[in-house]
């Protein structure tokens, strides 16, 4: 006589309690889980979006600054010369503080103050002019904090002579006036000076033309001074009348790069940071995706796109035709002989387990006493049966 189905394979224990499954607390962590996994989705989706604006912020800063050294500061007028229309008479009468026709000081201020010239002076064919060309910066970057100073010059030498000329940027952190003659030597092998010379080809600086010169300097206090090779034929007709001999033979415009050699190591100190930050969105955009779609993102584009296709194909979708149902048709009209086969293989496995259950069952039970298995549901007549008698 075999044991009743309803038996117990392995009766539990007297001190054993019974397993109870609780649905509401069940639900209460699942719900549980569902708000953690939603408030770091906000975290990470919060930090992903500062990540970003980091990346625009440092990016647009970098933008600007790296802009805004290519624009220079500029000193200067050549687009017109009072002295062009005027008489040397004219012009040593507004120049001449005693004489009665000179200039008030607006009109000055108006038509020449802002001009870097020689036609303030009597000794004509020579200027300074004081330039203060950035921040005096004790460490030296090579051409990083060099400062490029353009000098756009405008001729007006009449006299016939020699137009070869010295231009240069001498260091004077107390301005011109106090800058020792020993100090202004013209050497050619300089960026920061240099000597331009007449050839048979073209003058140096042709009446009325314009012609530019491109000095290097490191930032700091430094004084322009230019010099005609040649000085002024004061003997030549057009000075004639003009006795403190004020007459413009050349006139300026400075172009000062200097903002670009404070700017420049700026944006070299900001392009690490640019990079980390691009890094560190890179790493909460990916910490996102992972909880977001657990998923796709442990898995490539191919990986992705095969599962799809095992998908269709376990819903009986032929992917070469796009049609449905076409595995379950094919199934239910002609059952083949593995088919068979399977199906008396499974009422075989079916029946073996069963012997294996009961065996183990009557295994297990007979490690517990009479008293167990009586309390477990069991018969004497199923006990008897079990242990043989």
């Amino acid at each position: 006589m075999q044991p009743p189905n309803a038996a117990p394979s392995v009766p539990a224990g007297p001190t054993s309690a019974p397993t109870s499954f609780d649905p509401i607390a069940e639900m209460e962590d699942k719900r549980n889980r569902k708000e953690k996994r939603e408030r770091q989705l906000e975290n990470l989706k919060s930090n992903r979006s500062s990540k970003r604006i980091n990346v625009y912020l440092t990016l647009g800063i970098l933008t600007l600054l790296f802009g805004f050294s290519f624009f220079p500061l500029s000193q200067g007028d050549i687009s017109s010369n009072p002295h062009e229309s005027l008489s040397s008479e004219e012009v040593t009468s507004w120049m001449d503080p005693m004489s009665p026709l000179h200039w008030t000081q607006e009109q000055i201020d108006e038509r020449a103050e802002s001009k870097i010239w020689d036609g303030s002076d009597f000794n004509a064919g020579s200027f300074e002019q004081e330039l203060n060309l950035g921040i005096w910066q004790p460490f030296k970057l090579g051409p990083l904090n060099d400062v490029q100073v353009k000098v756009s010059l405008k001729g007006y030498r009449f006299d016939g002579r020699n137009t070869s000329f010295n231009i240069g940027l001498f260091y004077a952190p107390n301005g011109c006036d106090a800058l020792p003659t020993t100090e202004i030597v013209w050497n050619r092998d300089s960026t920061s000076r240099t000597t331009i010379m007449d050839t048979e080809e073209s003058a140096a600086l042709p009446p009325g033309e314009i012609r530019e010169v491109t000095l290097t300097v490191k930032p700091g206090r430094y004084c322009l001074i230019f010099q005609y090779l040649d000085t002024q034929d004061y003997n030549h007709p057009s000075w004639s009348n003009t006795n403190q001999f004020w007459k413009a033979t050349v006139d300026s415009e400075v172009d000062m790069f200097w903002p670009r050699a404070f700017l420049l190591p700026i944006c070299v100190l900001i392009l690490p940071l640019l990079i980390s930050s691009i890094i560190g969105a890179q790493k909460a955009g990916r910490a996102f995706k992972q909880l977001r779609f657990p998923e796709s993102s442990s898995k490539s584009t191919e990986e992705q796109v095969m599962d799809a296709a095992e998908a269709e194909r376990a819903m009986g979708m032929d992917l070469s035709t796009g049609s449905e149902g076409v595995d379950d048709q094919d199934s239910d009209a002609t059952p083949s002989q593995d088919d068979t086969i399977d199906v008396q293989n499974e009422e075989v496995d079916s029946v073996e387990n069963s012997d294996k259950t009961t065996t183990e069952s009557e295994t297990g039970a007979s490690e517990y006493t009479d008293e167990q298995l009586l309390a477990a549901g069991w018969t004497h007549e199923q006990i008897a049966q079990m242990r043989g008698n």
